[in-house]
């Protein structure tokens, strides 16, 4: 009895030890979520996301974008892709990035 108690620990220990190492290939493919992207302008600004086309309100307005390497948020003007703002790296996801900081 005592033999079988073991084995099925040791099986279950291994199953969640396997399970969270998926998990954290998964989360490591995929990145870490999503991006905010905030208007702190005193301005409202178009951007392109990548998907669609959005309005960010001066003083606040923001979207969330899925954060992809690589990835570039471009001005927008009457429904049309524009010059490129910035490309969203790693070190951004999680993290809420302000125009202003790329706004010239």
């Amino acid at each position: 009895m005592k033999r079988h108690f073991f084995f099925l620990a040791c099986f279950l220990f291994v199953s969640f030890s396997l399970d969270a190492l998926a998990n954290t290939e998964r989360e490591a493919f995929l990145g870490k979520g999503s991006v905010k992207i905030v208007n702190d302008t005193k301005q409202d600004i178009h951007i392109y996301t990548g998907t669609g086309h959005v309005k960010l309100y001066h003083g606040g307005g923001s979207t969330s974008v899925s954060c992809e390497d690589g990835k570039e948020i471009c001005m927008s003007n009457k429904g049309k892709k524009g010059g490129v703002i910035f490309k969203i790296d790693a070190s951004m996801c999680g993290k809420t990035i302000k125009l202003s900081s790329y706004l010239k």
